[in-house]
């Protein structure tokens, strides 16, 4: 039965929205149209009554065909939207759903809006999982054998441009963050998250300073984290940066066998590193939406920010299990 042979028999608008499993908003809308135009404005207001239901069966073809992602299904862009899940369902049920409703559809399939992650197209999947499954053992047992601190380390930097995050506001009003835009002045930061490899402790050492981090700045960075954990040996995890692989840094590290081992780590799996977590909770907290006057006061900031993490010995294990990474 349609909603206009709803109307028509008096039905209450509330009882309708629950008949034809619609909101009560979307009845309203409907009964002003039909008020006016009849049955006619409703059928160019579009479908009016039950939504069609797929079968058990229908929904794992649906969610079989979705799983391929959009591009396998002959669209440009890796980008679901309820139109084109609309446009998939009726061509694989005969089911055809007006786009507003398919939201109902994701959900009985578990979907949710989700943001997705972005990845290198030069990142090689299989050698990240050949480091996670056989070179991170060897790295741990040969870190316990040496009494060595498992040290992960990673370098980042933040300018007088805010790092913007969602917060409340009123709806329609977006709010505004008033920024210097023409200082260009920018603040590195390394740091390195340090675990016992027995997993009985955690420590995170932090450096802050003007510019990059080149290699000359980076062997001052380990020299002084070397003294941090007491003049005990270390085996160092980090990627391929050109500071890192450059000849003085070599050169360096060869100088420096009787406590220090490096690891490096596969191309591009900046997600097995749980330095980037702790840039995504300072830039989450106290850098988030942050418009400081000066370069000086963001670097204060920084520091009680990062200070915070590294009291919390706790978030530094879940950082690493984050990572899919265990001791």
């Amino acid at each position: 039965m349609t909603a206009a042979d709803l109307f028509t028999k008096g039905v209450p608008q509330a009882d309708i929205a629950r008949e034809l499993n619609v909101a009560h908003q979307t009845v309203s809308d409907w009964h002003e149209k039909w008020a006016v135009g009849g049955k006619r404005a409703l059928r160019a207001a579009g479908r009016a009554g039950r939504l069609p239901k797929v079968t058990p069966a229908q929904l794992a073809k649906v969610e079989k065909a979705l799983q391929r992602g959009p591009k396998a299904n002959g669209y440009p862009t890796d980008l679901w939207t309820l139109a084109r899940v609309a446009a998939v369902i009726e061509e694989t049920t005969g089911v055809r759903y007006h786009p507003g409703h398919v939201w109902r559809v994701l959900r009985q399939m578990g979907w949710s809006r989700q943001r997705p992650a972005r990845r290198a197209i030069e990142r090689d999947d299989d050698a990240i999982e050949r480091w996670v499954n056989e070179r991170w053992p060897r790295v741990k047992k040969n870190a316990r054998a040496r009494d060595a601190w498992i040290v992960f380390q990673d370098e980042s930097g933040f300018s007088l441009l805010p790092s913007v995050r969602a917060t409340w506001a009123p709806r329609g009003q977006a709010p505004v963050l008033r920024h210097h835009l023409n200082n260009w002045k920018r603040l590195s930061m390394s740091a390195a998250v340090c675990f016992r490899p027995d997993a009985t402790d955690a420590a995170l050492v932090f450096g802050v300073q003007p510019g990059s981090y080149n290699d000359e700045a980076l062997t001052e960075f380990l020299t002084e984290l070397h003294q941090h954990l007491g003049g005990e040996k270390v085996t160092l995890i980090w990627d391929g940066l050109p500071s890192h692989r450059s000849r003085a840094m070599k050169r360096f590290i060869a100088s420096q066998r009787r406590w220090l081992v490096v690891e490096p780590l596969p191309s591009y799996a900046y997600d097995l590193n749980p330095v980037e977590q702790v840039w995504g909770n300072l830039k989450g907290r106290e850098l988030a939406n942050l418009c400081p006057d000066t370069i000086s006061d963001a670097a204060q900031v920084v520091d009680e920010g990062l200070c915070r993490i590294g009291r919390e010995t706790q978030l530094c294990f879940a950082f690493l299990r984050h990572c899919g990474l265990h001791l």
